[in-house]
């Protein structure tokens, strides 16, 4: 008995080694929601609400990630975003200007 359970610890052991967990942190916050941002740009209108609360949410995460970003990384992120956004939803590009003028 004490043979079959030494052969089954390590198979039971080894059967998680080589897969692949879902990422987390910081990027995975950012692709996340560049992803849904991307989705809404896509299918909503102009006058949608939901782009206006993504838009919301970007600037609350880069704020909350701000001192891991660093001052400079910031506001690019939310510029970069701003322009992206400008040519669907003029109020989301101006929440993101607003909000890069922080840093």
């Amino acid at each position: 008995m004490k043979r079959v359970a030494a052969l089954f610890l390590p198979v039971i052991l080894l059967t998680g080694c080589g897969q692949k967990s879902k990422p987390e942190g910081m990027t995975a916050r950012f692709q996340k929601l560049d992803f849904a941002i991307v989705n809404r740009e896509t299918i909503a209108a102009p006058s949608d609400p939901s782009l206006a609360r993504l838009t919301r949410r970007y600037a609350a995460l880069v704020r909350e990630y701000a001192t891991v970003l660093g001052r400079p990384e910031a506001k690019r992120r939310l510029t970069q975003k701003a322009d992206e956004l400008g040519h669907f939803c003029l109020p989301c590009a101006a929440t993101l200007y607003d909000a890069a003028k922080k840093y």
